[in-house]
């Protein structure tokens, strides 16, 4: 297949609007969910049970779904009609969960809704490589980031002012925001054109057995490390987030709206970078400027657990979003550096699976630690796991350099 001809910035910036909503969606997550599970129960760990099926999703929704969207054939495009039917699912189960009066109404709610995320989130992720030619990937990946770290402020800037007041409120408002922008970008996005034979070639198609399947994708060794790498860092980025507005609350006496402060002003920090750090990427190599972002994003996680106040804790996170920067706005187009083109989506289901496996152990990990020896345990244990991920990614390899 021939390359795709260069974007414009407007076009990036398209691309942008379904990942305001996503990440719109991310920061309710990652912020409100757990405080609204409170209400439920007042073990971490069962929180976290909630807090990690995003993970479980994301290990069996997105290749499967990336499987059958690489191969899709249809007037509508291979990629959106998975986006606009997994988006109306969010839309459903976020109108019904406040109404939920149990834990386990809550927890099936959901699981449906978290399994229709992934359901979107992996077409829409591979739309970048699908219109977007490899050397433009950094920058259209920190474009689009920048666009979605927006979604994560206007969510904080509005959560934290109507979340004590009217708490069904937010729910409705998320429900509109991440639904409703998709649909502005699938509407707005052209799928490039693709024909039969292409489709025909692609790996595993056409009667190909499991095994050839399954050596096709453990031939492809250097993605695989990357995905093991990135497994790691990830592992520590969600300990810390899934529990870091309860340890303002709990542990540094902050008040619920107040301590959504603390992740809004991360998501300022990453959005000013984001898209610098992407055309950094484009023009002087990504690995190199991921290693060093990873060793300082270790450092500055370890460094929150030292917050006496709510101060302190928008200092200390606020830092570490420069290097959440490079990582979001590099690592995707690095991750493309690595793959065929023909199984874009396949493989970015597989790398959602890395990051998924690690929201299903983060939560876990962060919670059995938290009830076990206190929050402030949590944040050295995540820059650890960090670092291992850094040594790791030292032995991947882009596909241009395979061969030398």
């Amino acid at each position: 297949m021939d390359e795709p001809a260069k974007i414009t910035p407007l076009k990036m910036a398209t691309l942008g609007i379904g990942w305001f909503g996503i990440n719109f969606f991310w920061a309710f997550h990652s912020t409100t969910i757990p405080l609204f599970l409170k209400n439920f129960t007042g073990s971490k760990f069962m929180i976290s049970l909630i807090l990690c099926l995003p993970g479980v999703a994301g290990c069996i929704i997105p290749p499967i779904v990336g499987y059958f969207s690489d191969r899709s054939i249809n007037r509508f495009g291979k990629r959106k009609p998975y986006i606009f039917f997994g988006m109306l699912g969010v839309f459903i189960c976020l109108l019904g969960l406040p109404f939920g009066k149990s834990f386990g109404f809550v927890a099936l709610i959901s699981g449906v809704m978290y399994f229709a995320l992934r359901l979107a989130e992996t077409p829409y992720l591979s739309l970048l490589p699908d219109i977007t030619p490899p050397q433009q990937r950094g920058t259209a990946s920190g474009t689009m980031n920048l666009l979605g770290s927006v979604g994560l402020i206007f969510y904080f800037l509005i959560g934290s002012q109507i979340w004590d007041a009217n708490p069904t409120a937010v729910f409705v408002m998320v429900a509109l925001v991440t639904y409703g922008f998709s649909l502005i970008a699938i509407f707005l996005i052209k799928e490039p054109a693709i024909l039969q034979t292409e489709v025909e070639k692609t790996t595993g198609l056409s009667g190909a057995k499991i095994f050839e399947y399954i050596k096709g994708i453990i031939a492809e060794s250097n993605v695989l490390k990357f995905f093991i790498a990135q497994f790691f860092w990830w592992l520590g980025f969600w300990m810390i987030t899934s529990f870091l507005t309860l340890f303002v609350v709990e542990e540094l006496n902050v008040g619920e709206g107040k301590s959504l402060l603390v992740s809004m002003i991360f998501s300022i920090v990453a959005s000013l970078f984001m898209l610098p750090m992407g055309i950094l990427g484009d023009r002087f190599g990504r690995k190199g400027i991921i290693s060093f972002m990873l060793v300082f994003w270790a450092i500055g996680g370890g460094v929150i657990g030292l917050s006496q106040n709510l101060l302190h804790a928008i200092i200390t996170v606020a830092i570490t979003g420069i290097p959440y920067a490079a990582v979001i706005g590099i690592g995707y187009a690095f991750m493309l550096d690595l793959i065929p083109r023909e199984r874009t989506a396949e493989f970015v289901g597989f790398s959602v699976i890395s990051v998924a496996v690690a929201q299903i152990f983060g939560p876990l990990i962060g919670g059995k630690l938290i009830d076990i020896m206190g929050y402030r345990w949590l944040f050295p244990t995540a820059g650890s796991l960090m670092v291992v991920g850094f040594v790791i990614l030292q032995f991947v390899r882009s596909r241009q350099n395979q061969k030398t």
